[in-house]
């Protein structure tokens, strides 16, 4: 599958051992998003497995779920979703204040609807104060919408974005641009965390707003996370912008409560 700029590949050890019947093969242990690492024995047994053996059979039932997890470890690792959260879900967000509880019902919502949220380009915004769990939330929507619905999601940090947009002027730079920008308008859900988190120069509102308008054409959704307030994001990507992240239903979350830093951002 295509990687983007953004998103991540699972680390692969392997070593050369012997099958009874295919003779030398590369032993594999696979990277595990969010559990444990898996081993992948001879290729030709487990294609044989799949394809030859009878459908009621161990060898391939066991063959079939490995290739099934094969394929979604690889689509979480594609989202980019930094290893500290990868762990992070909607059922293990701690919700015990009336906000939280409330932060948390939406963002089920989202997921449970997110059919007609693809259909409508329906986004999501998170704003509000440091470490009160928006980063866990929105990680949490993004494995859940790729899990179940099978959709391409990916978590770019906005300070990453602006970083590889720069970084695509170099001399000898392999990126471009437009490149950057048309990477992260091609997946079905993007997440924009810390928007608002850089020095709001006129180069970086532009490319946020860039990227914020092209999915809005797309009809594509973005989920943000932003410490600011919502009046003050206005005033960092534009009432338009704001507007269309509003659009056709988006709903922006308040987190109000407390910093519980020490947990998850």
């Amino acid at each position: 599958m295509q990687i983007s700029k953004f998103g991540a590949q699972p680390r692969v050890k392997s070593r050369v051992d012997d099958c009874e019947v295919h003779g030398p093969f590369d032993r594999k242990l696979v990277e595990a998003f969010d559990g444990e690492n898996r081993v992948f024995g001879c290729p030709n047994c487990l294609w044989e497995s799949v394809n030859t053996a009878p459908t009621d059979s161990e060898d391939h039932v066991k063959a079939v779920e490995l290739k099934r997890w094969e394929s979604l470890n690889d689509q979480l690792f594609a989202t980019g979703v930094a290893q500290r959260f990868r762990r992070c879900s909607l059922e293990n967000y701690i919700a015990t204040e009336a906000g939280q509880i409330q932060a948390l019902k939406t963002c089920r919502a989202y997921v449970d609807q997110f059919e007609e949220c693809m259909d409508a380009g329906r986004c999501l915004l998170m704003l509000g104060n440091f470490g009160n769990g928006k980063t866990h939330l929105g990680c949490s929507i993004l494995k859940a919408v790729v899990t179940r619905y099978g959709y391409r999601a990916l978590y770019a940090p906005a300070p990453d974005i602006i970083a590889a947009l720069k970084a695509s002027f170099a001399k000898g730079s392999t990126d471009t641009e437009q490149a950057i920008l048309d990477d992260l308008c091609a997946v079905d859900l993007l997440l924009i965390d810390e928007l608002g988190a850089q020095s709001g120069t006129e180069f970086e509102r532009h490319s946020l707003h860039t990227i914020i308008d092209k999915r809005y054409r797309a009809m594509l959704p973005t989920i943000i996370t932003s410490n600011l307030p919502s009046s003050e994001l206005a005033d960092y990507i534009g009432d338009r912008a704001l507007d269309r992240l509003r659009e056709n239903g988006g709903e922006a979350i308040a987190f109000t409560w407390a910093s519980h830093r020490g947990g998850e951002a």
